[in-house]
């Protein structure tokens, strides 16, 4: 016999809403009709006799009923949740869409080509990718995995570090040719730079426990950053570019390094997603997959280059 005033499939129900920060989110999230969770979490507030979520036009939070609720009900949601993936089995098969956003070089060279052999693996499973140089709002854009290269600003989101990757100075050798090349630092204001944004222009080089912070005169601005490989190859100048992006061709000599003994610092890889307890398996199998698989197609991107440092 049922003792309890509510239905355990609408504390659920409430609790997944909650983690997911928002109806519209929730909805999105597990394929369900807005207006059914709606319905869900009113009969739960009505049999409660309880106001679990403060509602606006520009907001969604729980009110302290409301989160004293989730933290005594999530370990019972977690534990439905392993009991029916125990029960299903491990194996499986994941579904549903996954919707990421990774930057442009990065995203293309390593990022996709994973993605396209987990799609293959697994029919069931959608993804909706965006490919980008802009940091895309992860929580606005219900985006559940973001590939993110540089130094992590958000607190709010869980951040899993995969990988480092680092940019080389370099140009064309017809250009080194027809121009020569900086010898130090200070002679960089008398080339053509070619950069992906403004921001971009500003550049820190170490060498020896040596810093230099400089800006570089701008002759070419250029997004996303995968496009900026073409025109340094056509000669118009030197760029700073992903080491996975021009480890090929400094390998066969059409581009040269320039200042090799100049590092640029190295840009941490990470794996970025919302702070939230559950992730639905396809999810959370995509993410592993990345993580585990990432350094290893960074390392068969660069490994040809018989010039790196």
């Amino acid at each position: 016999m049922n003792t309890l005033p509510y239905s355990l499939d609408d504390l659920y129900w409430f609790a997944l809403i909650a983690d997911a920060g928002s109806l519209s989110r929730a909805s999105r999230q597990y394929d369900v009709a807005k207006s059914t969770l709606s319905r869900r979490l009113a009969r739960l507030e009505e049999m409660t006799g309880l106001a679990l979520v403060q509602r606006n036009s520009a907001a969604f939070s729980l009110t302290d009923a409301g989160q004293q609720l989730l933290e005594e009900a999530w370990p019972l949601v977690r534990r439905m949740e392993m009991l029916s993936t125990e029960l299903i089995g491990r194996e499986a098969e994941p579904r549903g869409l996954v919707r990421l956003s990774a930057s442009g070089a990065f995203g293309k060279l390593v990022v996709l080509p994973i993605v396209l052999e987990f799609m293959c693996r697994y029919p069931r499973v959608d993804v909706e990718m965006e490919i980008t140089d802009q940091r895309a709002d992860v929580v606005a854009n219900a985006i559940d995995i973001a590939v993110r290269i540089g130094a992590m600003t958000d607190s709010d989101l869980f951040a899993r570090k995969v990988a480092t990757v680092r940019r080389i100075l370099c140009a064309s050798a017809g250009y080194a040719q027809a121009r020569g090349l900086p010898a130090h630092p200070d002679e960089m204001e008398h080339y053509d730079f070619l950069v992906q944004s403004r921001n971009a222009a500003e550049l820190e080089l170490r060498c020896n426990g040596r810093t230099r912070t400089l800006t570089t005169p701008r002759r070419l601005t250029l997004s996303p950053s995968d496009q900026l490989l073409a025109p340094v190859r056509a000669g118009l100048g030197i760029a700073h570019l992903g080491e996975i992006q021009c480890a090929q061709y400094l390998a066969t000599g059409e581009l040269v390094r320039v200042l090799p003994e100049w590092e640029i610092p190295e840009f941490d890889v990470y794996l970025v997603s919302p702070n939230r307890r559950y992730r639905p398996p396809a999810v959370r199998m995509l993410m592993d997959e990345l993580a585990q698989r990432i350094p290893t197609a960074i390392s068969s991107l660069i490994e040809t280059d018989q010039h790196g440092a």
